[in-house]
């Protein structure tokens, strides 16, 4: 075994599946030895035999072995990545018939947006915000903003803001209740058809609002995300490769572009990056119920169940400056936002296998997209994340359909 190892971890494939098989001619239930088998059948091209092999290993540590898992769902998905598009074709056709529907839709409308800023200590970014809502080429119907339990003066700022503003700015200043709850309370203060968030230190690019509006509410969607610009704590537009936070911002939203639908691209990353990204009707928020009280993933989360009633639209202009500084509340470094996002996806996957969509007939469901929807799962690293046996599930019934 210490030899077959070796021979793997210096890339000598074809060497250490010789050795493990002589393992294996010794014991030929050995776990240890199947798993490493199946890793170097899968190494050299046998697709097929790393399948089985996996497929005994994983049953034989009974789950006690997540690398095992993860090296199945690999093999897993470089079959389905065969099967799974021509399954799901007929699905497809029509969601490119919905696409090319609401393309020929998209044009300037009417509508009242309110925009809801939920302000917590960003007393140097605030009164940028704001201006940005205030400097629309789309009036907004009215600016709500909940400040929540600002402690840096944020409050003094947006009241004096709020004073210059002609009246078109609501104000209103309490204890900390968290970001989700502010939205939503913002957002029941308001009384807008459509609805723009503004986090506190970020901007909306001057034409924001109208672009929003023709993009989703023309195009008959009830909600879709904007691409967002990444800028400094100056304001500055960051440049490639200048921080590698923006530049995976970057490569999250570049990559919306290569999935299935729109939707499919939140089933094991959020695109969307920040609630501010969002841009949604009063009647799907209601549906969708709120944001649910989550410190880190409260925006994924509305997008995942918001994916049940309405397939969304991705709007490619650059129309919000995400801000990236270093009080960002997802850039915590004790891995509490990593944790929350797991089990966001866990609770998500283990739900999925029995819903079904509540309105969008291409919800990112299973019952939709079959195994494409595992396949994206997979391919997104979450494999450890879907629910117990669900990988030796998957794995057992392309063995069948392999022997049929």
């Amino acid at each position: 075994m210490r030899a077959a190892l070796a021979e793997q971890q210096a890339g000598r494939h074809e060497a250490a599946h010789a050795l493990y098989a002589q393992v294996l001619a010794r014991s030929p239930a050995l776990p240890d030895a199947l798993h490493m088998f199946g890793a170097a059948q899968f190494s050299i091209g046998d697709h097929h035999g790393a399948l089985a092999s996996l497929a005994d290993a994983a049953r034989r540590f009974g789950g006690s072995h997540p690398p095992a898992i993860v090296n199945l769902a690999s093999v897993v998905a470089s079959h389905f990545a065969r099967i799974a598009p021509g399954e799901s074709e007929s699905c497809y056709l029509r969601y490119l018939d919905l696409r090319a529907a609401r393309s020929r839709t998209i044009s300037a409308r009417d509508g009242r947006v309110s925009v809801v800023v939920p302000s917590h200590n960003h007393s140097p970014y605030v009164e940028a915000a704001l201006a940005s809502a205030l400097d629309q080429t789309l009036a907004a119907e009215e600016i709500v903003v909940i400040d929540d339990g600002s402690d840096d003066g944020s409050g003094e700022r947006i009241r004096a803001v709020a004073a210059r503003s002609a009246g078109r700015i609501r104000f209103h200043s309490r204890e900390r209740r968290g970001a989700a709850i502010t939205i939503n309370e913002a957002i029941r203060q308001s009384g807008g058809d459509w609805i723009a968030i503004l986090n506190s230190d970020d901007r909306f690019a001057p034409g924001r609002l109208e672009t929003m509006l023709a993009q989703v509410a023309g195009a008959g969607a009830g909600w879709g995300f904007s691409r967002c610009e990444c800028i400094d704590a100056d304001g500055n537009v960051m440049a490639p490769r200048a921080s590698g936070q923006a530049d995976a911002i970057r490569a999250l939203q570049d990559g919306v572009a290569s999935f299935d639908t729109v939707g499919m691209s939140f089933v094991a990353r959020n695109p969307s990056i920040t609630s501010g990204a969002l841009f949604f009707s009063r009647d799907l928020f209601e549906r969708v119920g709120g944001f649910r009280d989550l410190r880190y993933t409260h925006d994924w989360d509305f997008c995942l169940r918001a994916c049940m009633h309405d397939e969304p639209v991705f709007v490619p202009e650059h129309v919000y400056d995400y801000r990236v500084h270093g009080a960002n509340t997802i850039a915590t470094p004790d891995g509490t936002a990593n944790a929350e996002a797991e089990e966001l996806m866990r609770a998500f996957y283990r739900d999925a296998r029995v819903a079904r969509g509540s309105g969008n007939a291409f919800a990112p469901l299973p019952s939709v997209w079959g195994r494409l929807f595992y396949l994206r799962a997979i391919e997104g690293g979450n494999a450890r994340l879907l629910p117990p046996g669900t990988v030796e599930r998957l794995a057992d019934e392309l063995l069948e359909r392999l022997a049929a």
